[in-house]
């Protein structure tokens, strides 16, 4: 998928949207990995003739469970996720500083973002009022924290965006050598 067929709007859509599905996906996937692992330590059966191990949490112990421990990388990934879409945010906010139409096209996107943030907030509000969706998201506290004040947050990273690119499109030109400047 090429971003620069939507332009600048459709990449801050994009990753607004990018941001609300990773936690979910995350989270849905730590939750199914602790209770697999719960089941598993549920479960216990003696092997015999056989040289590494005499019973199946022997074996959980050696091939299953490291697997399953590695569940609190997912919570990581997450944060890791948002903040390189931030960053995207960002560097987008720089390449609209190229000229002032494209300005306005972000103040219009940060109007429109602003508004979808809303939206997709008081779904994830709504979606904790489920018992079940509280417990699969209680190890995502950032993710969380984001999206209860996901709009806030969108429109902080789209007014920064906006102030970089008022930034690059005002600098002064350097190591540029201009018709007036070598006149004595």
């Amino acid at each position: 998928m090429d971003l620069r067929e939507y332009g600048s709007i459709g990449a801050i859509i994009f990753s607004m949207f990018a941001i609300f599905v990773s936690g979910l996906f995350f989270g849905v996937t730590y939750y199914v990995m602790d209770i697999t692992e719960a089941s598993f330590q549920t479960l216990d059966c003696q092997i015999s003739d056989n040289v590494y191990f005499d019973t199946c949490q022997e074996m959980f112990e050696l091939s299953i469970y490291p697997f399953l421990a590695l569940r609190e990388i997912l919570v990581w990934f997450s944060y890791f996720f948002i903040f390189a879409l931030v960053i995207g945010l960002l560097v987008l906010g720089y390449q609209s500083g190229k000229s002032p139409a494209l300005i306005g096209v972000l103040v219009v996107a940060i109007v429109i973002v602003t508004y979808l943030s809303i939206e997709i907030s008081n779904i994830y509000r709504t979606m904790l009022e489920n018992v079940t969706f509280v417990a699969i998201m209680q190890p995502f506290n950032v993710y969380n924290s984001i999206m209860i004040y996901f709009p806030w947050f969108m429109f902080f990273v789209s007014a920064f965006s906006l102030l970089i690119s008022i930034v690059n499109y005002q600098r002064s030109p350097v190591n540029q050598v201009t018709s007036g400047d070598l006149d004595y």
